[in-house]
Parts: structure tokens; sequence; C-alpha cells
């Protein structure tokens, strides 16, 4: 389990992904890849396990795919 300090960071990291601008790629995928670098030290660490870090990149995965979809979403409407 990450300690509290490393939790409430990666949580942030997650909601600062989730409410950026849907066309602000960038900005997103650095927020999620700071995200992703915390698993990978916490489990070089040994603070999570393999199974903890398979969960927290699921949730990294769920804040991409709701972004594209956001953004699928956002383009349909431009054009209709």
């Amino acid at each position: 389990m990450f300690n509290k300090t490393a939790r409430v960071i990666f949580e942030e990291q997650l909601e600062k992904a989730r409410n950026l601008d849907p066309g602000d790629l960038v900005a997103s995928e650095s927020e999620l890849c700071y995200a992703a670098g915390f698993i990978s030290y916490a489990l070089l660490c040994g603070d999570i396990d393999h199974t903890e870090s398979t969960l927290l990149h699921h949730r990294i995965s769920a804040v991409r795919s709701n972004r594209v979809a956001r953004l699928c979403r956002d383009d349909r409407m431009a054009r209709a």
C-alpha cells in the first residue's frame, strides 16, 4: 500500500488528468505518466505487490479511456 502522502499525490495526479481539457493530450499524458512512475517506484521499493500495481495501472487506464471517450464525443458534437 502506498504511504499516506504518496496516495494523496497519486490521487491528485489522476484528478488533474481527469479534469484537463479533453484536447490537452500532452498535459494529461504527462500527469498519467507521473502517476505510473509512483506505482513503479512503490513496486520497486516493495511498498506494493504486483496485484496492487496492476489494479493501480487499471485506474490509470480507466482515466485515459475516459479522456479518449470525451475527446471523441466532443469531436462528434463539433461535426454535428
